[in-house]
């Protein structure tokens, strides 16, 4: 018997499922805007999709016979949202002296069946990047799509990204550099609680630094000199907008809330991501705070931000190829292009209009949210 006559036999006798499952389903989506992202806006333009991945997009594109279409030709398609920084529906972090816990994972605590992430995907985020909590090297994060039946179902990809908590404490110092002397050592340990780090040095996983402030910047930067290799990113409080010309020159890519902050001891208002780009620094912008609430608000906030000052198209990089990229995932994510997974948002509106809303979501080719 040949091999495809018993895929037929199996086919009989387990019913037609396998058929349909073999079969690769095709979806076009007629718009009447597509923002890439990283091209210029398509008008009355094509997206079709086959197996989850962009296969086709632009104007005037062929709709395969068999798609299912989706009517969006009043509307606008728009890349899913990147949130690169986010501890939601994770447990409070431990409290106490900095540490190394190089070995944690944020996989084997996560829950996937929680409200927040239904009402997040809701809220236009495709992905994010979940970090632990802590003082010091907190551990591993991992990049997760906001839903699943299980954590590994949830996860994008295999490599996380490493946390630390940086401080200027001269105590808290000596356990970063401890870990990472140690780690240059040891360039072929298995040992769970080196090789993440081992891993990072070599610049095969990313690497989110948070300093709340400027001094803990200047006593990081010199600290992660030697380690060429490594691709590190600053988690900054508002204030390391004093070092914007410091971290273009050393081409420090940096996450951020998106709101408008108040220059220390004044009533001054400061557009913290403005200053930052417009010195030349690459940013993300997530949600001002990490809660439901806060990505809800989010693409009023970042409007709020181009309103006041920031680069229109910084701003929709800023929210979606740029966390991306951050992550290591632009590969795949971040923006609409043939190739990349098909995560995608069609909006009422531009992203950044005042009064935009999320009409559906489309996760990997599949609708996954539409509005009542």
């Amino acid at each position: 018997m040949t091999r495809i006559q018993r895929h037929v036999l199996l086919c009989l006798l387990f019913g037609w499922n396998c058929l349909s499952v073999a079969a690769e389903e095709v979806i076009a989506i007629k718009a009447d805007r597509i923002d890439p992202v990283t091209s210029t806006v398509v008008e009355n333009g094509i997206i079709v999709i086959r197996g989850g991945k962009i296969s086709a997009i632009g104007a005037g594109i062929e709709i395969p016979s068999t798609a299912n279409i989706i009517d969006a030709r009043d509307k606008t398609v728009f890349p899913g949202l990147v949130n690169p920084f986010s501890s939601i529906g994770l447990s409070a972090p431990p409290r106490g002296k900095a540490t190394s816990t190089v070995h944690y994972r944020v996989m084997d605590e996560l829950y996937p069946f929680q409200d927040a992430y239904k009402r997040i995907l809701q809220a236009g985020f495709t992905t994010l990047g979940l970090v632990p909590g802590g003082r010091g090297i907190a551990g591993q994060g991992a990049i997760m799509r906001p839903v699943g039946r299980t954590a590994e179902e949830m996860l994008v990809t295999e490599s996380g990204v490493l946390m630390i908590y940086f401080e200027a404490d001269e105590k808290a110092k000596k356990v970063v550099k401890d870990a990472f002397e140690s780690a240059t050592k040891q360039t072929d340990s298995t040992d769970p609680k080196i090789k993440p780090l081992v891993k990072a040095l070599q610049g095969r996983i990313p690497v989110f630094v948070q300093c709340s402030g400027p001094g803990e910047t200047l006593h990081l930067l010199p600290l992660l000199k030697p380690y060429e290799k490594m691709k590190w990113v600053l988690v900054a409080g508002p204030e390391n907008y004093r070092l914007a010309e410091t971290l273009a020159k050393e081409k420090v890519p940096v996450i951020l809330p998106a709101r408008i902050d108040f220059e220390e001891f004044t009533r001054n208002r400061i557009n913290v991501p403005q200053i930052l780009a417009d010195a030349g620094v690459k940013i993300a912008c997530t949600p001002a705070d990490d809660s439901i609430e806060g990505y809800e608000d989010f693409l009023q906030a970042m409007a709020l931000l181009v309103k006041y000052g920031l680069d229109k198209d910084t701003a929709k990089k800023a929210m979606t190829l740029y966390p991306a990229q951050m992550l290591g995932v632009d590969y795949r994510l971040g923006s609409l292009e043939v190739g990349k997974d098909a995560n995608l948002l069609i909006l009422s509106a531009d992203p950044l209009d005042t009064g935009v809303r999320i009409r559906q979501v489309v996760l990997e080719g599949k609708s996954v949210y539409q509005a009542p």
